[in-house]
């Protein structure tokens, strides 16, 4: 029982870190709407490439855990607002 009440703990703590992360990305600096970047489909973040550190960052953490690696999209920034994704604080870092 206790095990349990550890992992639904745990499970809350990361669900309300996810919302804040979620928040902070919404607020970063957007690039222009016609700027053409990277999604994935289970990401939600906006970036110019996959050279990205905070991509890459991503992918690798993905494989470590075992998870898919989603397919890359093309978009707009307009776009990957417009679907709810946050832009890339290392992509377009705040001035």
């Amino acid at each position: 029982m206790e095990l349990n009440g550890r992992r639904n703990g745990e499970r809350r703590r990361k669900q309300a870190k996810d919302a804040q992360a979620v928040q902070v990305q919404l607020e970063n600096r957007w690039p222009p709407g016609g700027t053409l970047g990277i999604v994935t489909t289970g990401g939600r973040t906006f970036h110019r490439d996959t050279a990205c550190p905070g991509y890459r960052q991503g992918v690798r953490q993905a494989e470590k855990k075992g998870r898919r690696i989603n397919k890359v999209e093309c978009v707009s920034a307009a776009s990957a607002r417009d679907r709810g994704k946050g832009a890339c604080r290392r992509c377009w870092p705040r001035n």
